[in-house]
């Protein structure tokens, strides 16, 4: 009968030691409540989540230090050690956290149709391009579907299959050159100086340089740096008159 007794006895007090509870407030630095935010005991595999006002509550915990981990999108992680003996109300404040995104690349897949290009590519090397012209303008049109309009001396403007202006861009390492399409009277700002070849893209560029590119592409090619070390030089000559 004692043994009964005694069994029921450390049963009961058992019973009595796991029943604190731990309660309280979740906000953010603002004090505004945090709702949705996850709060989970480690030690004793309990959790439960905020409401709407940011309060939480979690029973039958027992007594002495227990682990307490709150974790919410946007706010760095709360890890804390509580002494519980009693019914404990402790409230708890998220500090917001900066989140970092790796890059994003989108991509799609090559397919058969994308394997035909449909714009027309001319190249032509300078140096061996109207050596009498006055500028840059004149040197490439030779190429076929382009022309030039002379409103000055040493003043051109490419034409590409009629248009001209801001419908063609002329582009070079990464830069465009869009001085040429703010009047009539303003040419491409840019000589033959340092350019080794032209290419001139026509067709549908704009799909890829911009509306701006809508009759066509004139793409500078600079000239190469030398291989190895050494010194070379080369001197050009030219002479107009308009008399």
């Amino acid at each position: 009968m004692k043994t009964t007794l005694a069994i029921l006895f450390l049963g009961f007090t058992s019973f009595i030691y796991s029943q604190n509870t731990l309660s309280g407030i979740i906000s953010d630095t603002h004090k505004q409540p945090v709702a949705g935010a996850d709060v989970y005991l480690p030690q004793v595999h309990k959790g439960t989540v905020s409401n709407d006002k940011g309060e939480y509550k979690l029973e039958n915990i027992p007594n002495g230090k227990i682990d307490i981990t709150i974790i919410f999108l946007g706010f760095e992680t709360l890890n804390k050690t509580l002494e519980i003996n009693a019914d404990t109300i402790h409230d708890f404040v998220l500090q917001e956290s900066v989140l970092e995104m790796d890059e994003v690349i989108i991509s799609t897949p090559f397919n058969k149709l994308q394997s035909h290009n449909v714009m027309a590519v001319e190249s032509k090397k300078i140096s061996n391009s109207n050596p009498g012209a006055v500028n840059l303008t004149e040197k490439i049109a030779n190429i076929p579907g382009v022309n030039s309009i002379a409103t000055g001396n040493g003043i051109g403007k490419p034409v590409i299959r009629g248009l001209s202006g801001n419908r063609v861009l002329v582009y070079t390492q990464g830069i465009r050159y869009e001085n040429q399409q703010f009047g009539e009277k303003h040419g491409l700002g840019i000589d033959d100086n340092g350019i080794e070849n032209v290419e001139v893209i026509k067709g549908p560029a704009s799909l890829l340089y911009g509306s701006d590119a809508m009759g066509g592409v004139i793409y500078l090619i600079p000239e190469k740096f030398r291989n190895k070390n050494g010194i070379s030089g080369s001197l050009n000559s030219t002479y107009q008159t308009n008399t």
